[in-house]
């Protein structure tokens, strides 16, 4: 048997303002040729289908074309599980129609954990897969609120849940094993896994800001003999464990990720509890570059680009001893009817130059509200304890406002 694990799709997505309706049309027929291609049998996408809960009409229509020619293909069982990113309403609304094409969409945790716990038959009829879809864990799934509770409280007591939430499911699991024979366990998830690994502009957005709120590895019982994680967008292990793993997004989703090799992951599955695992590597559709130098330098980095086999998306930093207010007219006036588009310029601050607060050169849309509240402490020379204490209070009262946006929106 033959389990394809993927990921982070962020159909919708934007970089600097670009739409990647392209891209993403590459890649989602790519990926039916591959699951053709290998004989795949099992297919499970780990979450954030969508970059936002409101995706636009032709990501719907990717999205569904997708679904529809894949239930055609050699795939027995597509598993789709929603992400943090996405509507759980969304993706549970054509729950009973997938069913009839042997697609599983799960939008949000069910009440009971033996409804998380499905079985798989072969060709034959026969059991041969232990599937547990866990989608994205909110507050309101894991834990009741308590009143009064400190924030790092809140933290401990949602740790706790989706530990108790896992293991329950595992339970479950182990039962139904233990009545119809020795198969595998599969089980999905989408969080922050302890050691899990991040870089900068890399798109992911922290699942729970602050930096106490990463799953350990604990809270995943032994029984499960493959767990597949979505929302980081590195391809990784999670502490060295080849059975606990992230796909990692099929795009670069930021500059940050300039040069990374994006992939799926293919499990071939031997017997009961003995698989292989294979990271496939997805196509370059659009490479992502990043430059940094003098305006002479990056014009020279530019026009060695253009004989690119695939289309360049770049980010300048500029390194000059003068502001060039045109420079990115300039780099896109020396790029047009070529393969390659600047699509963002910036200063490019060398070690111990100063940081002015102000930062005249950044718009709004390249920073994350963090950055802008960062900004503003800056502007008003917040340092030291009272710098911390304000962050935290920020990221927690911005956690709950997520929270709540999230319930308001699935509640319609």
């Amino acid at each position: 048997m033959k389990i394809l694990h993927t990921s982070d799709w962020h159909l919708g997505s934007q970089i600097c303002g670009r739409k990647r309706y392209e891209e993403h049309e590459q890649f989602l027929s790519w990926l039916l040729s591959l699951m053709n291609r290998e004989g795949v049998d099992v297919l499970i996408v780990a979450g954030d289908i969508f970059d936002t809960t409101t995706p636009p009409n032709r990501s719907l229509e990717q999205y569904y074309q997708f679904l529809a020619r894949a239930s055609t293909s050699s795939c027995r069982h597509i598993v789709i599980t929603a992400g943090n990113h996405d509507s759980p309403s969304l993706i549970a609304a054509p729950r009973e129609l997938c069913k009839y094409l042997n697609i599983t969409v799960i939008g949000s945790a069910p009440k009971k954990p033996e409804e998380m716990v499905l079985v798989f038959n072969d060709q034959d009829g026969m059991p041969e897969l232990i599937v547990c879809p866990v989608p994205y864990l909110r507050d309101r799934d894991v834990r009741t609120t308590q009143a009064g509770e400190s924030p790092e409280e809140k933290t401990a007591n949602l740790l706790a849940g989706i530990k108790a939430q896992y293991h329950a499911i595992g339970r479950c699991a182990e039962m139904m094993r233990e009545k119809i024979g020795p198969i595998p366990i599969i089980a999905t998830g989408h969080l922050f896994a302890a050691g899990g690994m991040t870089r900068e502009d890399d798109g992911s957005r922290n699942l729970y800001l602050g930096t106490l709120a990463c799953v350990g590895a604990d809270a995943f019982p032994p029984c499960i003999d493959y767990l597949a994680l979505g929302h980081l967008h590195l391809p990784q292990r999670v502490c060295g464990s080849d059975r606990i793993r992230y796909s990692g997004a099929p795009l670069g989703m930021g500059f940050g990720e300039a040069g990374q090799t994006k992939s799926v992951l293919m499990l071939d599955v031997h017997d009961s509890r003995t698989m292989s695992i294979r990271e496939i590597p997805v196509p370059v559709f659009h490479r992502l570059s990043r430059i940094a130098g003098t305006l002479d330098e990056v014009m020279h980095n530019l026009d060695c680009m253009k004989t690119e086999s695939v289309p360049v998306l770049v980010e300048v930093l500029l390194q000059d001893s003068q502001k060039i207010p045109d420079a990115h007219e300039r780099f896109q006036s020396f790029c047009e009817g070529t393969r390659v588009e600047v699509l963002r310029v910036r200063p490019y601050r060398l070690p111990g130059q100063v940081l002015h607060p102000s930062h005249p050169e950044e718009s709004l849309a390249e920073l994350s509200p963090e950055d802008v509240f960062m900004r503003r402490m800056d502007a008003a020379q917040i340092t030291g304890d009272d710098r911390d204490e304000l962050l935290a209070s920020f990221r927690e009262i911005y956690r709950l406002v997520l929270e709540e946006d999230m319930t308001a929106e699935y509640q319609r």
